[in-house]
């Protein structure tokens, strides 16, 4: 579902995506963004670990997109969190006109689709992926112009 070379993964935790995607070579750079101080630490502990330029996989502190408004960014990544959580990310964010949008929730899934719905965002698309014998939706969405 990735458009573009340039994400933003929005509660990284420790940028096992983004150091995956780079590593598979589907992207160029990323923003591993954390609300949490320690989870920014490991982020930055994890790209040194895999020997990746923190210029290519760049950390950064942020409550969601909040601190992300100037970087040029393809596509944001938002997974693992609840629908709500996910749909406050994204009704605070102004950075989101012609990005790719990547959201995987782990519960309320039906509360983002009437989000997405409600707020001039478009589904592109919806797909099941299974793991550990767990099911996962995940949508791809755009905001429209």
């Amino acid at each position: 579902m990735i458009c573009g070379g340039v994400i933003a993964d929005i509660g990284s935790d420790h940028a096992y995506l983004p150091i995956w995607l780079y590593l598979n070579k589907k992207i160029e750079k990323a923003y591993a963004a954390d609300i949490s101080e320690n989870c920014v630490k490991r982020i930055s502990a994890n790209i040194k670990k895999y020997d990746i330029s923190p210029e290519i996989i760049i950390p950064v502190l942020s409550n969601g997109l909040n601190n992300l408004n100037d970087f040029e960014i393809t596509d944001v990544i938002i997974a693992g969190m609840g629908g709500i959580n996910i749909a406050e990310i994204l009704a605070g964010a102004a950075c989101l006109r012609g990005v790719n949008l990547i959201l995987q929730p782990n519960r309320k899934v039906e509360y983002l689709r009437d989000f997405l719905r409600e707020n001039n965002f478009e589904i592109i698309k919806e797909i099941t992926a299974e793991s550990k014998k767990r099911f996962y939706n995940i949508i791809n969405a755009r905001l429209n112009t």
